[in-house]
């Protein structure tokens, strides 16, 4: 679903990006023309609000996994899904390519569910089922949450994530945040004071995400997602995009849109230079598919 300025605009006036539309292409090889133009006419239609979550299981970069911490991992997310109740969809596999502007950590795998409700998604973060794959998990790595709304078509495929286009591929993640204001000069004690919180800036947060959205359905994307990060204490917002293949998604990371979000950051062959209102703060591809696959790629 491709929505205008004026929806998107509509959108966060109503929701505080709380939760956005969600874009989708559903026919797989179709042309961007024909993509676009199916988005477009599916975001006229009623859109239905969701609760994506996201489990990220990072690692540190000075750390190698064993074959069987490896292993180990791999059945914990798993069950995640089969242990989940009331989860429209769930995909989980490996992060084949990643970047972050503190480089401490490393996403390794992840796992994604769609809820219809949002205490279905508040219940599995606090309930039992997720304490105890991450007690399991937090033995050699670190587990990272996010949540948050969207609304996506009102159409079996896009809701429910069915179809020969969703049958393997490549989930793209960007977190996006404000650009850091400079700390404020040093008092009469000599320390310097900690710069405020800056705000989301909503003109160029519509401005934004309408030209990743385009941007990603030019390239094959099937689905796109954005919405405000609500367990995070800080200002974030979470964009993903389903691309069929890994082409389609590393030619959307080589856009010039992105670039732009990645100045400074380091991965992506981007040279430095002045941020913008909004900045990426990190990103992953994760490749996912059917158990079977997924387990034998990661």
């Amino acid at each position: 679903m491709l929505c205008s300025s004026r929806c998107w605009s509509s959108c966060a006036a109503q929701s505080r990006f709380k939760g956005v539309h969600s874009g989708a292409a559903r026919v797989r090889g179709a042309s961007a023309a024909s993509r676009q133009a199916r988005a477009a006419s599916a975001a006229r239609a009623d859109g239905v609000p969701v609760f994506e979550t996201l489990v990220m299981v990072n690692g540190s970069t000075d750390v190698t996994q064993t074959p069987e911490e490896q292993q180990e991992m791999l059945d914990v997310l798993w069950s995640l899904q089969y242990r989940t109740p009331g989860a429209i969809c769930a995909s989980a596999g490996p992060v084949v390519r990643s970047a972050s502007r503190d480089g401490a950590t490393a996403p390794r795998a992840a796992v994604y569910y769609r809820f219809s409700q949002q205490a279905q998604a508040e219940k599995f973060v606090a309930g039992p089922v997720f304490a105890d794959a991450k007690a399991r998990l937090i033995k050699s790595s670190t587990v990272s949450l996010s949540l948050w709304k969207v609304l996506v078509p009102n159409d079996i495929e896009a809701l429910f994530r069915r179809g020969p286009a969703w049958e393997t591929g490549v989930e793209a993640l960007l977190v996006l945040q404000p650009t850091a204001a400079p700390a404020v000069a040093a008092g009469a004690k000599g320390i310097a004071a900690p710069a405020p919180a800056p705000a989301l800036p909503m003109d160029v947060v519509v401005e934004t995400v309408g030209r990743l959205q385009q941007t990603a359905l030019a390239a094959g994307c099937v689905q796109v997602s954005c919405g405000a990060d609500v367990m995070s204490l800080d200002t974030k917002l979470v964009w993903t995009g389903r691309f069929p293949s890994e082409d389609g998604a590393q030619r959307f990371l080589r856009s010039p849109v992105v670039a732009e979000l990645a100045r400074g950051l380091g991965g992506l062959g981007v040279e430095g230079g002045e941020a913008g209102p909004l900045t990426l703060a990190s990103l992953a591809l994760i490749e996912v598919g059917s158990v079977d696959q997924s387990k034998q790629r990661i």
